[in-house]
Parts: structure tokens; sequence; C-alpha cells
């Protein structure tokens, strides 16, 4: 495996990037918790500094710059609390678990984006607007910018086949919810930040 691809160690730091028509969208510098065949997964750790576009707003705003590409990005501050991120290899989505020091994880935010793509600095990927928020024991769920998959649609930005084929993969993942299936690593449910301090 060469040095661009090779995986990385638990405590590195490293970048996930949302690129789109190869400009740099965001930049949010991670620590590796594992990366191994099945799955990587990364802590987002309040006070960190990422990269993110100056002005922007969800919705319309959003989508024209994405159609315009134009923007330009600055330093924010990531707050309180945490963020787990599980990236099950290859699927469409990663799931951001928000985090307590005591407690474990108290919501999982399934954010549907294009599948990670390992590079020297981390991973490329870039946010495809539809989530599925899902409720701590996994017993409830419920669609978010379900509406501002609409609006891209109708600004041009997704075809209405990008768009069925956001809704039939969320419809999949709430599927195996209700079967009890969950499609991402669930022995996360307990994981806490203090593990940071053994790596």
């Amino acid at each position: 495996m060469s040095n661009s691809v090779r995986h990385f160690l638990p405590g590195e730091r490293v970048l996930i990037r949302e690129v789109l028509n190869r400009k740099v969208w965001t930049v949010r510098p991670v620590t590796v918790i594992e990366d191994s065949e099945d799955q990587f997964v990364s802590y987002l750790s309040p006070g960190t500094l990422i990269d993110f576009p100056v002005d922007v707003e969800h919705g319309e705003k959003c989508f024209r710059m994405w159609l315009s590409g134009e923007w330009e990005l600055d330093k924010k501050e990531f707050y309180a609390p945490g963020t787990l991120r599980i990236a099950p290899k290859g699927k469409p989505f990663e799931v951001f678990a928000t985090v307590i020091a005591k407690g474990g994880v108290t919501s999982w935010y399934v954010n549907f984006q294009e599948p990670l793509r390992r590079q020297p600095h981390g991973f490329d990927t870039m946010d495809e607007t539809l989530d599925l928020i899902v409720s701590r024991e996994f017993t409830s769920w419920h669609r978010q910018d379900e509406d501002e998959l609409k609006m891209a649609v109708a600004m041009g930005f997704y075809s209405q086949e990008d768009a069925e084929r956001l809704l039939d993969t969320c419809s999949v993942v709430e599927e195996q919810l209700g079967n009890g299936l969950v499609p991402w690593d669930r022995s996360w449910h307990d994981w806490s930040p203090a593990a940071l301090d053994v790596i």
C-alpha cells in the first residue's frame, strides 16, 4: 500500500474535506479513532477550528453558492459537544454521533453524502443535503432537510434522479432500523471522549 492511501493510526490528526467540483467547501480536522477495513471513525473535538464558507446559510443561499462555485472560506470554531464520526466503508452516508463526557452518545445524525475517498491528508466527500435523525436507542427517527432537497431540485442543482436516489437510500436505512438492524457499528453507543486519553 502506498503512503498516499495508507490507513491512519489512532490518535493521528487528519482532515475531512467536503469538495464540490474540485473546490473545497469545508475542512474539518479530526482525530482518528479507528481506521479499519470496515469503517473509519474519528472525533471532531470542541474548540477545533474548521474552514467554513463565509456567510453561508441553509437553503437557497447555499445552493446558489454550489451552483456558481463562488465562495470564500474562513476559520470557524466548532463548539461543544463533540462529534464522533462513523463512516461505514463504501456507504453513502456518515453518522455524526453527538457525545458527552459522561453518558456516551445522545443522538445519531445520519448525514447522506458521497462515500469517503481516501487521500494523503485524510478523506474527501461532499454533503448531499438529506439527513436522518435517530434517537439514542434507535427507537425513533425522522428526516431532516427533505424540503431543502426539493428546493435544490427546483433550482437545478440536483436532478430528479439524484433526489430519488437519496430518498431511496434514506428509505433503506429507515427500513433497516425498523427491522432492528442498525446499518453502522452500534458498539460506539457508550463511547466517551475520555477514551482519547488512552490513544
